[in-house]
């Protein structure tokens, strides 16, 4: 992989190079193995410890923000019914929705005072009955076992296996909910007061562990981050003060439990280009499923082979974009921009 990565310096073509880091993630770059985690976590260890409930703002006022129902805003989105409700009305006498600790308070040794029990990103508006149906049940594919769950008389795709402790989410919410485990495993690790989190393998009777981790990073891939996913990352980081970086960077889920846990994390490189000086950000690098591309303006592009041969087009957006290059086999191309044309790896 090394040789990978200078190979794409020595063959990246462009008027000017510069770094350019995303600000929030740059102490992580660079890094790999236990020393990316470590840096990660000390990056989305600060944050504001919010009240679960209380007159000041609370978790209540986060997820009626993060969740809400893009086509009716004062409604919030359920996680497992998969419908919106009254956001101001919460749960009350029966009445209302109420929060689901996505990460369950019996698999991580804490409950709802400040802090890993407040933590938002662990937190998503929930029917009560289907909060209370889930339990503390582990997510794992159940196939054509267990029984699948209703909501108001309407299937709702989450199925439940209660002798076995397992619960699977509805298709639409897989990868969301696995890369909200992914960054509690990376968020807690037992520092002072705080629980040790750790998402594996083997099922659990207790303590502080939750399965299936392959499971969850088949969802992750399969369920890819959309915009409404990357508006509640913005929003909790806006008031409660951080990220969870699996939703920015879907690529870190190789570097920290895949097969590039000792690759160098590099994500993006910046290029400022002449005459026109578009601003261009991309990575990973080396890519895989996805290639990210941040420009200033609206451009085409085409991504061909080293022979010239075209690959793939299409139009660029000012502001974020996500190029899926996963049908592309392993290897350099080039992407051109504009007066843009660089050198992409793919590694799957």
């Amino acid at each position: 992989m090394k040789n990978l990565f200078t190979l794409f310096a020595a063959l990246l073509a462009f008027s000017t190079l510069q770094a350019q880091p995303l600000p929030y993630y740059q102490d992580a770059y660079n890094e790999s193995g236990e020393d990316l985690r470590e840096a990660l976590y000390d990056i989305i260890k600060v944050h504001t410890r919010l009240p679960y409930t209380s007159s000041s703002t609370d978790t209540w006022d986060v997820l009626k923000v993060s969740d809400k129902d893009t086509t009716t805003t004062t409604n919030v989105c359920l996680i497992y019914a998969g419908v919106s409700v009254n956001g101001p009305q919460e749960y009350n006498n029966g009445q209302g929705w109420n929060r689901e600790h996505v990460w369950p308070q019996s698999l991580g040794s804490f409950n709802t005072s400040v802090g890993v029990g407040t933590d938002v990103h662990n937190l998503k508006p929930a029917d009560g009955g289907l909060n209370s149906l889930r339990s503390n049940h582990e997510y794992d594919d159940l196939g054509s076992t267990g029984s699948g769950v209703n909501y108001n008389g309407g299937a709702t795709g989450n199925r439940i296996n209660g002798s076995a402790g397992l619960f699977e989410p509805r298709d639409k919410v897989k990868g969301d909910l696995a890369r909200i485990i992914l960054y509690m495993d990376l968020r807690y690790e037992g520092a002072g007061t705080e629980p040790d989190l750790v998402a594996r393998e083997a099922l659990t009777s207790g303590g502080t562990t939750f399965a299936v981790l392959s499971t969850l990073i088949a969802w992750h891939w399969a369920d890819p981050v959309d915009s409404f996913e990357l508006n509640r990352n913005d929003v909790i980081h806006n008031m409660q003060g951080n990220r969870n970086p699996f939703i920015d960077h879907p690529e870190l889920v190789h570097y920290i439990y895949g097969d590039s846990t000792n690759v160098a994390w590099n994500p993006f490189m910046a290029v400022e280009t002449a005459p026109e000086r578009l601003h261009l950000h991309m990575g990973p690098i080396p890519a895989d499923t996805f290639l990210n591309v941040t420009t200033e303006a609206t451009a085409s592009y085409t991504i061909t082979n080293l022979s010239g041969e075209q690959l793939l087009e299409g139009t660029l957006l000012s502001g974020k974009n996500r190029i899926i290059v996963e049908s592309l086999p392993a290897g350099s191309y080039i992407l051109q921009s504009g007066e843009f044309r660089g050198q992409i790896l793919i590694a799957h």
